[in-house]
């Protein structure tokens, strides 16, 4: 008796010592974001001077020192000048300077309304530098519509969120059809060999997108199938060594990998596009983004297979994918994979088609194998979830539809997922019949 008392004892005197602790964390965590928007403010200041380098240099009308051979324009000259020297002062590689500088000359000038977000401290500089980044390829005249589009996104998702919606967007804005633009693009491609340190290179691919996700997805199906018969090495190496293996032999080599494996890529395309509307929506590649009408045209001619989706008009979020799939945990899988097509963790990391499918509420602890319980988490925010002190909760949608992903922090800070859209939401006045050229009552 005496020593249960004493147990209570010590349990209350520690309780308020965890209490402090918690709080001394979640402060340190409000602490940091704090600093994080002053860091924003300050890369703000920081692109003015940016740019103040930028208008010196074109006023000093810099020129082609060379004495022979062709010739630098100007503005090249100008452009490499102040690069160079941003790059070399600021310790930068010319790339990174070059960004900086675009960034900086995109905040001065046309995207005033990002240049203010960053003032505030609401974006981050990588989110300005993508906005700007992105909004080089949108005709002049629709830049301000770009940006009122793609700043409140900006807001509320990491980098690399933004970089696919801000792609999207621009696509949206752009005048020549993707048709073109993508076949243009595709007489670019080609093979980069680059030395590295210790015996070890970089081999980069410049291809269609279609192409890059299947080979991706191919290469991830064959190592997590030597991953299921014990085989050591870890995803992101068998990644690597499968296909080194099949473009030098062929077919796969290494023992225990299953030959006659195929790729498998997830294409949305809107019913109206396959019909020859222009203006019915863009399709999309699982893992990538929009793609062109052509390109997923010729997909769909060769599909083996079909999965019917309904889609809700007003934000595009799958709300069925009918009764094409019969057995009922497929078509589940199906369904939930294509609702997110990514880790739903508030991190943009891998695809949801080379993630593990999680019970929301743990099937041990009374959680159902249902829509409503299930979503899609890589390997790695999968251990977050069961490790760390982050909390997840999954809350319906109207009309059966999927809803938001809200997760917690430690520090208490909540951050929502929303289901991908998959076909662009239409706008309300489309759905209004128009009768064109009826008769007169």
């Amino acid at each position: 008796m005496n020593r249960e008392v004493l147990s209570n004892a010590e349990s209350q005197l520690r309780q308020p010592l965890r209490e402090r602790l918690r709080a001394d964390f979640a402060a340190a965590a409000h602490a940091v974001v704090a600093a994080e928007r002053e860091a924003a403010r300050a890369a703000a200041a920081q692109l003015v001077l940016v740019e103040r380098l930028r208008v010196a240099g074109l006023a000093l009308h810099f020129t082609d020192q060379s004495s022979g051979g062709p010739r630098w324009s100007e503005q090249m000259v100008v452009q490499r000048t102040v690069v160079t020297e941003l790059a070399v002062g600021a310790h930068l590689s010319e790339m990174d300077a070059r960004r900086r500088v675009d960034t900086a000359e995109g905040l001065a000038g046309a995207y005033s309304a990002t240049r203010d977000a960053l003032q505030r401290g609401s974006i981050s500089y990588r989110h300005a530098e993508k906005i700007v980044q992105h909004g080089a390829l949108v005709p002049t005249e629709a830049v301000p519509d770009y940006e009122a589009r793609i700043l409140p996104i900006a807001e509320r998702v990491s980098v690399q969120r933004l970089e696919r919606d801000a792609r999207a967007v621009a696509e949206d804005t752009r005048s020549s059809t993707s048709v073109e633009r993508h076949a243009q693009a595709a007489e670019g491609r080609r093979v980069v060999l680059d030395a590295a340190d210790n015996g070890m290179a970089w081999l980069s691919l410049l291809l269609p997108a279609v192409e890059a996700v299947a080979i991706h997805n191919r290469v991830t199906g064959l190592g997590r199938a030597l991953k299921a018969v014990g085989d050591p090495r870890t995803l992101a190496q068998l990644r690597v060594d499968t296909l080194a293996d099949l473009v030098l032999n062929g077919e796969p080599s290494i023992p225990g990998a299953p030959r006659g494996l195929r790729a498998h890529v997830r294409v949305t395309v809107p019913a109206l596009t396959l019909l020859g509307h222009d203006d019915a929506g863009s399709a999309d590649l699982e893992g990538y983004g929009p793609i062109d009408r052509l390109t997923a045209l010729e997909l769909t001619r060769s599909a083996p297979a079909f999965q019917r989706v309904l889609t809700d008009p007003a934000t595009g979020v799958a709300l069925s994918c009918g009764r094409d799939s019969y057995r009922v945990p497929a078509a589940l899988d199906e369904l939930i994979r294509t609702v997110h097509s990514e880790c739903t963790f508030p991190l943009s990391c891998t695809s949801s088609a080379t993630a593990d499918l999680d019970h929301t509420i743990a099937f041990a602890e009374g959680g159902e194998t249902s829509f409503g319980n299930l979503s899609p988490l890589c390997a790695s925010h999968h251990k977050v979830k069961h490790h760390t002190e982050w909390k997840v909760e999954q809350h319906p949608g109207s009309g059966g539809s999927a809803g938001p992903i809200v997760w917690t922090s430690p520090a208490g800070f909540a951050y929502t997922v929303d289901p991908t859209p998959i076909a662009r939401p239409v706008d309300p006045a489309r759905l209004i019949p128009r009768f064109v050229g009826a008769a007169p009552f």
